[in-house]
């Protein structure tokens, strides 16, 4: 398969790798990159010879989360149009929870926001030493797309890691218990290749049903609806009009651009 922001690949031990590739713009994730990343997750799901696949992102960075460039703004959207498409997005970054293979994240760098989501999802996090870990979107008033920090962490740090937006480190990711191992920069994509031909070892049926029970346990303890629930919240919060706050934030990206927004955003909390 031939993607123009995206590579896809699938080798002879049943794994597949799905690479981020817009290293220029840190791998964000524009309407392009979105579609080519269902479409390689569909083409996942199809094909019985994949035992397990691994994400990664190209260059300096995993993913720093959906494009917020003025130029890749979104399009105008009735009311329905809106819930729709903020809801596919949302499910799709979340996605690699339920797929019917295990995924492995190879985290080499940042993974923000959406990024973030998308790497923490995976079933087996594997990062270098240069990674990090962030959901920064509260400061400008827009929330995660999928809260799963309440499952995989304690309360105190969530709450840390979700009321400030201020990165991890990949130390204390592990620490958090938010990632399986940390290796020397520049190594992730091996450690996390050579976990996912090990998973690939597996018989696929017991690993496949194995995954599924597992997120059965989850989903009785709330895990789903409590997704859903906050999909809904996420939704009224990204209606409600008249934020101060962020209508000065998105005035200042489409005026100035995204280095003042981000200098907005983020300079009060530098230390």
């Amino acid at each position: 398969m031939v993607f123009e922001s995206l590579i896809y690949e699938t080798n002879d031990d049943g794994i597949a790798t799905i690479t981020l590739n817009r290293p220029e713009r840190r791998n964000a994730l524009n309407r392009d990159l979105l579609h080519e990343l269902e479409e390689a997750f569909d083409a996942v799901e199809a094909d019985d010879n994949i035992r397990a696949a691994v994400i990664t992102g190209a260059g300096a960075a995993f993913c720093s989360g959906y494009d917020l460039t003025p130029n890749q703004a979104q399009p105008e959207y009735s009311a329905t149009e809106r819930w729709e498409h903020t809801h596919w997005q949302a499910k799709l970054v979340f996605r690699p929870w339920s797929m019917r293979v295990p995924v492995v994240a190879a985290v080499d760098g940042p993974a923000a926001a959406a990024g973030n989501v998308l790497a923490l999802s995976c079933d087996i996090v594997i990062a270098s030493e240069r990674a990090q870990f962030g959901e920064p979107e509260i400061r400008h008033v827009a929330h995660s797309p999928g809260i799963l920090l309440p499952f995989l962490t304690g309360n105190r740090h969530l709450r840390e890691f979700y009321y400030l937006g201020d990165f991890i480190d990949a130390k204390k990711a592990a620490e958090w218990n938010l990632v399986n191992k940390v290796v020397p920069a520049g190594e992730a994509l091996e450690e996390a290749l050579k976990t996912a031909r090990r998973m690939a070892l597996v018989p696929p049926f017991a690993l496949q049903m194995m995954k599924r029970s597992i997120n059965a346990v989850y989903d009785a303890a709330g895990f789903a609806d409590g997704q859903r629930e906050h999909l809904v919240l996420r939704m009224i919060e990204g209606l409600t009009p008249d934020v101060p706050e962020r209508e000065m934030l998105m005035k200042t990206r489409q005026e100035q651009g995204m280095r003042a927004f981000l200098d907005a955003r983020d300079g009060p909390f530098q230390d």
